[in-house]
């Protein structure tokens, strides 16, 4: 059935990750290198966008050439593959919508049915001698999948929101979905995620405004988002002490 969502689990010849799903009519195939560190990376974004803490996030291909978009848009998983060609390096974007419900339960039961081959075959637990940090089944990819597993299977898809949206002088239409705000000096801090990497200024980057203050983003970028958070927290908690508006430049 056209409608009907699967999702295959494997690791190839060269120890990448390999999750291949269908559903809709679509097929979209993630690919990884360093599992024990990549898949556990990909179940926590994908509990981070389930639970409502962000509303988008990305990935790379840890040393594979492509990047993964990841975006809720209501109860569906909006997801944008960027490569590109070999001969002109001219990025390519390939895009797809799926039911984020019937995408996670997909993934759940991919890796289920993995997990329980390696059982069968004899490869897990791990023999003694095996490196278990570094191996595609190591303690911390079992235990994040266990994770993923339990929350989507015991808990509704939490969809946020946007804060505000704004438009920028930079970012034109990016909207904001995290804000902070300095209740003493009345100035509202901004994350916005250029993840088009359309005007080249980074992943994440931090404005602010006030009642008289134009949008002004700041000139430090962030590839991590909880590095911006960190700074706007501590802007914020400067300018409640008083000390803040020097570093702004206001």
């Amino acid at each position: 059935m056209e409608n009907q969502y699967t999702c295959i689990y494997d690791i190839n010849k060269y120890r990448d990750a390999i999750i291949k799903f269908n559903g809709d009519g679509q097929e979209l195939e993630f690919k990884f290198m360093i599992p024990f560190v990549s898949v556990p990376h990909f179940f926590h974004i994908l509990l981070e966008l389930w639970t409502g803490k962000v509303n988008k996030d990305n990935i790379n291909g840890y040393g594979i050439p492509a990047e993964y978009y990841l975006t809720v848009e209501e109860k569906n998983l909006c997801v944008e593959r960027l490569t590109s060609s070999e001969d002109s390096r001219k990025p390519i974007f390939h895009n797809y919508k799926f039911d984020f419900e019937k995408f996670a339960k997909a993934l759940d039961k991919g890796f289920s049915e993995y997990f329980q081959e390696q059982k069968n075959k004899g490869l897990y637990p791990l023999p003694l001698e095996v490196d278990e940090y570094c191996h595609h089944l190591s303690n911390e990819v079992i235990e994040k999948f266990e994770e993923f597993s339990t929350i989507i299977n015991e808990s509704e898809l939490n969809m946020i929101r946007p804060v505000e949206e704004i438009k920028s002088t930079l970012l034109d239409d990016v909207p904001a979905y995290h804000l902070l705000k300095s209740e003493k000096e009345g100035i509202e801090f901004l994350l916005k995620n250029d993840y088009k990497k359309v005007n080249g200024l980074g992943y994440y980057v931090v404005s602010f405004h006030g009642e008289d203050l134009e949008e002004t983003v700041l000139q430090t970028v962030f590839d991590d988002r909880e590095d911006a958070e960190n700074c706007m927290k501590l802007l914020v908690q400067r300018l409640e002490n008083g000390h803040g508006r020097g570093i702004l430049g206001i």
